[in-house]
């Protein structure tokens, strides 16, 4: 039995028309995460919040309560998580603002270091 991945949903909280989920499910297994990451959460107003909140039930929901959502910073997290279930790749679709480069070379150093891949997907929506 292969392995399972995480698949960390950040931006793009869709399960249809998903590059990066597709890829993940084509490796096996597929652990669904959305990390709440303070440096996003903090300055958010109440309605970016509740959007957000409401989102994630119903991506939840979706899942058939698959998601697991997390708070914290994402290097952390995604490599607690990681090792819990035995993932040896954490796939996501590929950020290109400055902040979420800047957060996924900190979560791609912190995951390299316990020998786990983080496989960024490109996407024409996020």
């Amino acid at each position: 039995m292969s392995k399972p991945c995480l698949f960390w949903f950040r931006r793009d909280l869709r399960l249809a028309d998903n590059p990066a989920l597709t890829a993940a499910s084509e490796r096996g297994p597929v652990l669904p995460v959305f990390v709440i990451d303070d440096a996003l959460w903090k300055p958010a107003g109440d309605n970016r919040r509740a959007f957000l909140i409401a989102s994630l039930a119903d991506l939840r929901a979706s899942t058939r309560g698959a998601l697991e959502v997390t708070a914290g910073a994402p290097e952390a997290a995604l490599l607690e998580r990681a090792r819990s279930v035995g993932a040896e790749v954490v796939i996501a679709t590929e950020d290109f603002g400055p902040y979420g480069r800047a957060r996924d070379l900190r979560v791609a150093a912190s995951l390299e270091g316990a020998g786990i891949e983080l496989r960024l997907i490109d996407s024409p929506y996020a």
